[in-house]
């Protein structure tokens, strides 16, 4: 006989929660990291070549940034769904096996 699982969706709510907020707070970065990358042109000076190639590597960093930030932001939201979907399959399965003892127990002579 397998074993008896006992799930608490009410726990499961609460990571999908937790995944969710996370996700929002990793997106409110990236757009942190976006307004970042905008800096004035002279803001690396003026110097030849060197004022130059600063700007390119630190955009070249904010450009990873922002790519690292929304990866994750999507990666959170996609555990939130899951855990959701989860949840709501738990909540179904509780809900089909009420439903079934109910359904034995009106069976029964009382």
């Amino acid at each position: 006989m397998p074993p008896d699982i006992d799930v608490d969706v009410q726990a499961v709510g609460r990571l999908e929660t937790a995944a969710t907020q996370v996700a929002s707070a990793l997106a409110a970065l990236e757009s942190q990291i976006v307004s970042a990358g905008d800096v004035p042109s002279g803001a690396f000076g003026h110097l030849p070549f060197a004022s130059d190639m600063l700007r390119a590597k630190y955009a070249e960093q904010v450009t990873g940034g922002v790519e690292l930030f929304g990866a994750a932001n999507a990666a959170f939201g996609r555990v939130a769904d899951a855990l959701a979907d989860t949840a709501e399959a738990y909540e179904g399965t509780e809900q089909d096996l009420d439903a079934g003892f109910k359904t034995i127990q009106s069976g029964l002579p009382g």
